[in-house]
């Protein structure tokens, strides 16, 4: 006889059973659900896995036992154990997409996140295609839904009072940056299984980009395959199709692919309000490719391509008047409405993983990726003299980037969960600009090319261990340093302490610090060209700081409720210093956005979210969010400002153009008999902040309430087959509103919200 080794159980020799929860490519599954049943069918045990996929239970007995994980809509097949008088050998329980015809039942409420240190939120394949558009709306879209989510032109989104700073992860791996994120978006909500996000304070393993993680688990190919054909479309001249399809080749090959296509005449926020819309026509196509092979049950690789190429006419507004001042001889302007600006992108991204179990407790992965990414506007050169001032360009920028990534993972003891890795990343970076204005002293119209190139080296390494102090205490404890060469050489060693305690199974709080170090990105960042001084396309401001890193001091408290199986609550606050707070803002025609440093700066918040489950058929959601965001000291950017604004920063702390007091949401679904499902949702936005020169940024625009509503209805077709019918309401009631109104820091246009639209979808599958 021998000890068990859970805790207070009896000796005995065959009663400890240790299980695994791993994806189809190896990678473990932490947080999913873990069921054993006896012969008649009894539940014995039901538990959590933990941030390993790891779990181990005991059995009363000696027997015949069935086991089964399940995670949202992935679910494992059930393995027979038969316990007898020989410790029997770790299983694995592997999770794929389950197939069910119906519109899944909703699953139960998910358990308090008891081990990390940040807000923690998780979208299902089913959360998606519940909300309005389905999986047909961008990732913005989705984003929304988060407490603290303020929306902006261009499908940009601020979480935490922040620009920017999303980490996107595909199976496990950062996707770099593209140049034109902020237009389109590369990973497509259609090859989403599911995404997990943390906001806030994350651990030591994640760094560069430092508000979000998103961790998306992509589709990937089963025996037997799947697909669909879906068909999407409706106001503003939207036609969208789509298909994806899923299989495997053998035993150890699986394959998915989507493709899907975009033409609408609202393809950019306008700067015109209601359903008058002038020049936005838009195209975008884009492909997603995974393999997987499964070497062995120990060895794993898995192939991604991504691309993306769009193109976007510059939306624009009509009753300006050119300037007779700075019209061309013989050229008769044309209506502002017709100026033709034009803006094309193009990106694509792949990589290779390979994936390694050493043993039970020990894994590894190194992948090897790169990332051609393209952003090209074409500006309408005569036209644009004639309405902007004497001032025209156009610009082609460019970005390639290699690099590798390696992580280690460790369950040293059941105490201690290490993990370590390290990151290199090349990118080397082109800008092409061609500026026409007119010279001041002679009046005769001047062509100015630019060619900046520069080549910028990332490194970073982190280790971390996640210490279980007791079953209540966890103490999440890391190191990384992260180094960056380009426009400047500087790094920084950052500590990442996390502090989470579990009350019971029903309260859970934690508390976290940690420094943040935020680079700006190498193929944005713009110097001032001393050949536009004497023309009137000078700047106002001739100074040009450097580029810096943001360093940062990260702090937050947050605290977890469930009310047993009906709903859950999380509040969150969080507080964060800067020095070189890195913002972003648009400037001049060209609607790219570009990188500057304030001296000093804060963001401060609260965020609550609650998930409802009121039946087994009716759901919700409800998130909110108070926050600000200043700055003061302007240190880099300052030619792409006028002197009025830059005394306003340096003399006092601003509000930042992105900062929005509220933002709320909410959403409400009923599934009626497993095949029809209505959803409503609610967004709350109280208004981005506005104001020039000396009063920049002191208000705000005014607020918006948009509300919108979706059904859906699944027709089985026998077999595997099934249709599924759609229809969308967005903005319901109509409601005008506008991002933000042309002024502020780093706002030139204005731009609005999408007015009331009718949108419908039909999907098959099998």
């Amino acid at each position: 006889m021998v000890k068990c080794p859970f805790k207070g159980h009896a000796l005995c020799p065959w009663c400890f059973l240790l299980l695994f929860v791993q994806n189809e490519d190896l990678r473990r599954v932490p947080q999913a659900r873990v069921e054993v049943k006896d012969q008649e069918g009894s539940r014995i045990v039901e538990a959590i896995a933990d941030d390993t996929g790891k779990f181990s239970i005991t059995v009363p007995r000696e027997g015949t036992y069935s086991v089964n994980a399940t995670l949202e809509n992935l679910r494992s097949e059930y393995v027979v154990l038969k316990i007898g008088t020989e410790t029997p050998s770790p299983v694995k329980l592997t999770l794929v997409p389950s197939t069910e015809l119906s519109l899944e039942v909703v699953s139960p409420l998910p358990p308090l996140q008891y081990k990390s240190s940040s807000e923690t939120y998780a979208l299902s394949r089913k959360d998606i295609e519940s909300l309005p558009r389905g999986n047909n709306q961008d990732i913005a879209d989705l984003l929304y839904t988060l407490p603290s989510a303020a929306q902006n032109n261009f499908r940009q989104i601020h979480l935490h009072q922040e620009h920017g700073g999303l980490q996107f992860r595909i199976d496990g791996v950062p996707i770099p940056d593209t140049i034109s994120s902020v237009f389109t978006d590369v990973i497509s909500p259609r090859s989403w299984e599911r995404a997990d996000i943390q906001v806030g304070g994350l651990p030591a393993e994640f760094g560069n980009r430092n508000v979000a993680l998103i961790d998306i688990t992509s589709k990937s190919g089963t025996r037997p395959p799947y697909g669909s054909v879906q068909m999407f479309g409706g106001s503003n001249e939207t036609l969208n199709p789509s298909f994806e399809y899923g299989g495997a080749g053998g035993d150890k090959f699986r394959f998915y692919v989507l493709n899907s296509a975009l033409w609408t005449n609202r393809g950019l926020d306008p700067p015109t309000a209601g359903h008058s819309v002038f020049h936005d026509q838009s195209q975008r196509d884009q492909t997603y490719l995974r393999g997987d092979y499964q070497i062995n049950n120990s060895n794993n690789l898995t192939w991604l391509f991504l691309n993306s190429v769009a193109s976007f006419r510059v939306p624009t507004a009509p009753g300006a008047s050119p300037d007779p001042a700075f019209t061309l001889p013989g050229f008769t302007p044309s209506p502002s409405q017709d100026i033709n600006e034009i803006q094309r992108e193009n990106n694509q991204y792949g990589h290779m993983v390979w994936r390694h179990d050493l043993d039970k407790s020990q894994f590894f992965s190194l992948a090897a990726y790169i990332r051609q990414t393209r952003s090209t506007f074409y500006e309408d050169f005569n036209n644009a003299l004639a309405y902007n001032g004497g001032v025209a360009n156009s610009q082609d920028q460019f970005a390639l980037s290699t690099g590798l990534r390696a992580d280690y993972t460790n369950q040293l003891t059941s105490e201690h969960l290490i993990k370590a890795g390290a990151q290199y990343d090349r990118t080397q970076a082109v800008i092409k600009t061609r500026t026409e204005a007119f010279d001041n002293t002679t009046g005769n119209l001047v062509s100015i090319n630019e060619d900046n190139r520069k080549i910028g080296y990332r490194q970073e390494f982190y280790l971390q261990d996640q210490y279980t102090v007791t079953e209540k205490l966890t103490l999440n404890m890391g190191l990384r340093y992260d180094l960056i060469q380009a426009f400047t050489k500087e790094g920084l060693l950052s500590p990442r302490t996390g502090i989470t305690y579990a009350f019971d199974k029903a309260n859970v709080a934690h508390l976290f610090y940690g420094r943040q170090f935020t680079p700006a990105p190498v193929e944005s960042v713009r110097t001032l060209n001393p050949q536009l001084i004497g023309t009137t396309a000078a700047p106002a401001v001739t100074q040009s700081g450097t580029a810096r890193a943001e360093r940062s001091h990260y702090f937050e408290a947050g605290y977890n409720h469930a009310f047993e199986q009906t709903a859950t609550l999380q509040v969150t606050g969080y507080y964060k210093l800067n020095r070189h707070l890195l913002d972003f803002g648009q400037f001049g025609t060209n609607p790219q956005l570009v990188p500057f440093n304030y001296g000093y700066g804060y963001q401060r918040g609260i965020d609550a979210a609650m998930k409802l489950k009121f039946t087994p058929s009716l759901t919700g959601q409800w998130a909110v969010g108070w926050g600000q965001a200043r700055a003061k000291g302007l240190e880099s950017g300052q030619f792409l400002l006028d002197q009025d604004t830059i005394n306003a920063i340096n003399s006092r702390f601003v509000f930042l153009d992105h900062s929005q007091f509220v933002t709320s949401s909410a959403e409400l679904s009923h599934t009626f008999k497993e095949r029809t499902i209505v959803t409503g949702q609610m967004l709350y936005g109280s208004g981005l902040r506005t104001g020039d020169g000396a009063d920049v940024n002191r208000f705000h625009v005014p607020s918006y309430t948009v509300y919108n509503v979706s059904i859906n209805h699944i027709i089985p077709l026998g077999g595997p087959h099934k249709l599924v019918l759609g229809f969308d309401v967005i903005n319901l009631l109509d409601q005008i509103y506008a991002y933000n109104i042309g002024s502020g820091i780093g706002f030139g246009v204005t731009h609005y919200g999408e007015p009331r639209s009718f949108f419908g979808r039909v999907a098959y599958s099998w």
